[in-house]
Order: C-alpha cells, then sequence, then structure tokens
C-alpha cells in the first residue's frame, strides 16, 4: 500500500493556512481584489452594527491574535476543507482533537476517497473502490473486489495508516502557528454576517501572494469561524464544533477487516 503524502500535505498546510498572522499582506492589499467591506465572499455589511461588537474596535492585528489564541486552546473542533489545487479539488470534513483522535471523510479528487476513525493508536478505515485502485498498486483492483464496503481496522504503528496519525494531529498543528506581528501585514473588514455568523473579516495573503480573508466571530468567543483564500490554490476552510467531543462510534464488528486478514489476503492473490 502506498502512503499519501500528498493528500495530507494538503490537508496541514490548508489547516496551518488559518495563521493569517503568519502570511504577509500590505495595507493596499495589492495583488488581489477584495470587496469595499473588506471580504472576498461578496457579502454585505451589516450597517450600524460595528458599535454593538467590541471586536470591531480592534485592529487586524489584535483581531487576528484573539483568533489565534482561540484556536490554540481549542480541546476539539470539526474543519471541513473544499480546496482546489492544480486543478485537483479536495474536500475533507473531521471532527479531530487535541488528542489525536478523529472521525470524517476526505475526498481527493481522482484519487478516490475514504471515510476515517482514529481513537487512541486504534485505526478504521473505509475506502472507496477509486482509493483501493489508484493507491494499491497492483492489488488495487483486487483489493476493490474483496474490501468492498469494508472498514479496514489497525493501529497507527501500520505502514497503511502511518500518514493518517498527521491530518489527525490538532495539537500539531495549534503548535505550528507561526506568528507575525508586524501591523501592516493585514488590513480589517467591516463587520458583516457569514453562513449566519456575524463576523469580521481579516484580509492578508499566503505565502504565494494570493487573497486571503479570515472570518472572525464578533460575538461570543472569538473563534476564526472560516478562512477564504482564491487563487492558484482555492478553496475555503470552516471551523466548527469547538470543544465538542469526536464522534467515538466504531464500525460494526461485520464490517471490518483486520489490518493483517487484509495483507494476508492480498499475499495470496
Amino acid at each position: 500500500m502506498t502512503r499519501m503524502n500528498r493528500a495530507w500535505a494538503v490537508a496541514a498546510c490548508a489547516a496551518l493556512a488559518l495563521a493569517v498572522t503568519g502570511c504577509g499582506s500590505d495595507k493596499s492589499d495589492k495583488g488581489g481584489k477584495s470587496d469595499k467591506d473588506g471580504s472576498i465572499l461578496g457579502t454585505k455589511p451589516d450597517k450600524g452594527s460595528d458599535a454593538d461588537s467590541e471586536l470591531a474596535k480592534l485592529s487586524a492585528k489584535e483581531i487576528s491574535k484573539k483568533a489565534e489564541t482561540e484556536l490554540e486552546s481549542a480541546k476539539s473542533l470539526r474543519m471541513k476543507m473544499d480546496l482546489t489545487s492544480a486543478g485537483t479539488r479536495q474536500k475533507m470534513d473531521l471532527a479531530l482533537d487535541s488528542s489525536g483522535n478523529c472521525a470524517g471523510s476526505m475526498e481527493m479528487g481522482t484519487e478516490g476517497s475514504f471515510e476515517l476513525i482514529k481513537l487512541s493508536d486504534k485505526v478504521w478505515m473505509k475506502p472507496d473502490e477509486t482509493f483501493w485502485k489508484t493507491q494499491a498498486g497492483s492489488d488495487g483492483a483486487a483489493a476493490a473486489e474483496l474490501f468492498k464496503g469494508k472498514w479496514v481496522h489497525g493501529s497507527t504503528s501500520d505502514e497503511m495508516f502511518k500518514d493518517m496519525t498527521d491530518v489527525c494531529d490538532l495539537a500539531g498543528f495549534q503548535q505550528s502557528l507561526d506568528t507575525d506581528d508586524s501591523d501592516d501585514k493585514m488590513t480589517k473588514g467591516t463587520l458583516v454576517t457569514v453562513d449566519g455568523n456575524k463576523v469580521i473579516p481579516v484580509n492578508g495573503k499566503s505565502s504565494d501572494g494570493d487573497p486571503m480573508t479570515l472570518y472572525v466571530a464578533a460575538e461570543g468567543k472569538p473563534y476564526p469561524l472560516k478562512i477564504v483564500q482564491k487563487g492558484a490554490e482555492s478553496g475555503s476552510i470552516e471551523l466548527t464544533d469547538w470543544d465538542k467531543p469526536v464522534p467515538a462510534t466504531t464500525p460494526p464488528a461485520d464490517q471490518v477487516v483486520d489490518m493483517a486478514k487484509l495483507q494476508e489476503q492480498l499475499g495470496g492473490v
């Protein structure tokens, strides 16, 4: 079974992009267009509502720092990613916590998709047919037929699952945030409503110079709720379910194949 470094690298980079404070921008926001309200979602300002938000009174740097603090201290969250890079669209919907547990799914364009559960050092994975065929080398077609609709179960020490532990590593993402305290790196937009939440947009740029906007909750805790990027790598990340436990339900035994069994059967094909 080949390792899936590319998929995990994309997911990791997308997650780390939340550290808008580590991305360069100038006050004129050259190199990327944004709306007059300071966002790139095409939302309209909530007129007259800025005065009701204490967050709106802060600078872009202060808002971004507060959002970063909330991300760093989160015990768990749900990350929904929809990213297009080099013409390939990849999607992820994953609940994860600071202990390394996770549950969700990932789509890797033409390379297939899978569902994933990781609890402590135990892993369950349910690949689709395309995933088996593109990731299992010469055994792919046989694996797709043998294990159709089945979950493969093993541990983080198994070769097949090693890279999966990275995408479940919320603590690792939190520790990797790179703060740039320079005051002229970001611009602040006007209070807007995105996905039903009042937010303050903070504009910056990715490491490649593409326009990026972080939307920070203007009510309650200043959670980073959404990030949108335009350019060569475009897409969005949504963060929800802050500090809610990762679902701990595991697949029924009759739908599970142990890793040792998988290796044994593929070895005999």
